[in-house]
């Protein structure tokens, strides 16, 4: 007859909420530092996409002493003046249809667009929004 210690291997109760406990600290860390993340790749996605746009407008500028405005809706039932049959050929790259883009060149009948305003909002998350505004009178031009 065999008398001693038994050979229960195993985890006891009190072991494994500790280890799921400890599981979902590490989590609720972890999370919102994983969106942070997440919202700060999709500003860099448009700040990305932004400047070849800039570029469009810029050499429709020249081309034409005026600027354009127009819009790329994400959704493809959307309006796409900027694109390659409107007026620019420019199109988006890499932000997966997830931003609207929109092109305003205010000028008075008559006269010339001297600088535009471009907004470029997540269809997401809408107050992901990016603005920014050329002025060729005062050779500025500002992204926020």
């Amino acid at each position: 007859m065999k008398h001693g210690l038994s050979n229960n291997h195993g985890f006891t109760l009190v072991e494994l909420m500790i280890t799921v406990a400890i599981i979902a600290i590490i989590s609720a860390i972890a999370f919102p530092a994983y969106q942070g993340y997440v919202a700060e790749a999709r500003i860099g996605t448009v700040r990305m996409n932004t400047e070849p746009l800039r570029l469009a407008l810029e050499d429709f500028f020249l081309d034409n002493n005026s600027y354009v405005a127009g819009q790329w809706d994400a959704d493809a039932a959307g309006t796409r003046t900027l694109d390659d049959a409107g007026n620019l050929g420019w199109r988006p790259d890499g932000d997966g249809g997830n931003y609207d883009y929109v092109v305003a060149a205010p000028a008075a009948p008559g006269t010339i667009a001297t600088g535009y305003s471009m907004t470029v909002t997540d269809t997401n998350e809408a107050a992901a929004t990016i603005t920014c505004n050329r002025d060729q009178t005062n050779g500025t031009y500002v992204c926020n």
